[in-house]
């Protein structure tokens, strides 16, 4: 019951800094074995790419590229590395906070970054003694060339006051619609005690969605450095709101049919996935996964969204969302959502409901390795990669 009791502790943290701690976190909860898949027609392997960088909690791939990726690694380093010449150069390095799970969060390039240069990244600062979640647009000095480039010019975009050092999400990344999409988190600590998540008059706790380049069919505001889509959610919401009642998202991508899919770490028992819509509300903190969290029973459902998928702290502890395969290298996972647990170092995948609300009850065990899996990224042609952050170890994940 004592080691149980610390492990929920430290399952509240998602983005762990303290070596001792997450050492402490391999010898508990991963095997010795290799991977040993549940479904004999799946089976991977994780091939390193490149090691000795820590602490990651970001890979994004230039637009249209399978080689070249950018790095973000939670004590402020943004880094390139291309898969071709096997090397890696400093693009970035910010003064930001990294208590628990802040730091360096997220980073996304423009839809049209081949011709305008622009990068947006999310991290953590000091500003005048509070903790702030900073949304920021960067230009990069040699947009054909990554590894030649430096960024400069910063215009923030966003500033949000976080109450406490987790929950803080992280994740950015640009929709179809050319609109940027922002997660935060509730702002932590246990329980939501700000009730954050259930208050559409604060930026914490939901899914954002904001145009960073005042396009045309768009609402310009002349207080704020973007502008909001027209037809974002008109609720009585904060209106930059695209989706409500979420505990700490950590990660999300868009489905090749466009679907938004989000992982979002719970608290006590359950972890989730959920199809995020514009408009809806999915529950935190009136419940946790499918169940009730605030009343414990007999909770209110009335507007809440069901989230997709759910398991149990007895299988993981802490959800990083990944992305839906659509690569060529294992055939037979092409279709599914891949995810894994930050804890358990565990990759598992899904098959997404058509309707985007049916439940799902099955998942495939992809294989469980010493390793604490903080983020995926997903080059051009659809393949996929994982990072450890203990390590600092980036696999591709190949066909066994």
């Amino acid at each position: 019951m004592m080691l149980r009791s610390i492990v929920l502790f430290l399952s509240l943290f998602l983005v762990v800094g303290c070596i001792d701690i997450r050492n402490q976190l391999v010898e508990w909860f991963t095997p010795t074995y290799e991977a040993q898949p549940a479904h004999a027609a799946v089976t991977v392997n994780l091939m390193p790419v490149f090691e000795g960088y820590p602490s990651i909690t970001e890979i994004v791939f230039l637009p249209g590229s399978n080689d070249q990726f950018l790095g973000l690694q939670k004590g402020g380093v943004l880094r390139w590395f291309d898969l071709r010449s096997k090397k890696s150069g400093e693009l970035l390095r910010l003064k930001v906070l990294t208590a628990s799970e802040q730091g360096l969060l997220g980073f996304a390039f423009s839809p049209t970054y081949r011709s305008d240069g622009l990068v947006y990244i999310h991290y953590s600062v000091d500003v005048n003694g509070k903790k702030i979640g900073r949304i920021s647009q960067w230009k990069a000095s040699h947009p054909e060339n990554i590894m030649l480039s430096r960024f400069s010019n910063e215009r923030i975009l966003i500033e949000v006051e976080q109450p406490y050092a987790n929950h803080n999400g992280g994740h950015i990344e640009f929709g179809a619609d050319g609109y940027l999409y922002i997660g935060f988190g509730d702002g932590g600590w246990r329980d939501d005690p700000h009730k954050n998540g259930q208050n559409p008059k604060t930026l914490l706790g939901t899914m954002l969605r904001i145009d960073p380049q005042n396009k045309k069919n768009s609402k310009a505001n002349q207080s704020k450095p973007y502008s909001i889509p027209a037809d974002n959610p008109r609720l009585g919401w904060l209106p930059e709101i695209y989706a409500i009642g979420l505990r700490n998202p950590w990660k999300f991508s868009f489905a090749p049919d466009g679907r938004l899919i989000v992982a979002d770490v719970g608290q006590d028992t359950y972890e989730e996935i959920s199809i995020v819509e514009k408009g809806k509300n999915y529950g935190w903190n009136i419940r946790e996964g499918f169940h009730c969290f605030d009343p414990p029973e007999n909770c209110s459902t009335a507007g809440l969204v069901d989230p997709v998928y759910e398991y149990t702290h007895d299988e993981g502890k802490s959800i990083t969302g990944g992305y839906v395969y659509n690569g060529s290298l294992i055939p037979s996972l092409k279709g599914y959502y891949v995810f894994g647990d930050f804890v358990g170092g565990w990759i598992k995948a899904i098959r997404l409901p058509a309707d985007g609300r049916q439940r799902v009850t099955e998942s495939v065990d992809l294989g469980r390795w010493p390793i604490l899996i903080s983020t995926f990224g997903r080059s051009a042609s659809g393949e996929l990669y994982v990072a450890d952050f203990g390590k600092g170890t980036i696999y591709q994940i190949i066909a066994q």
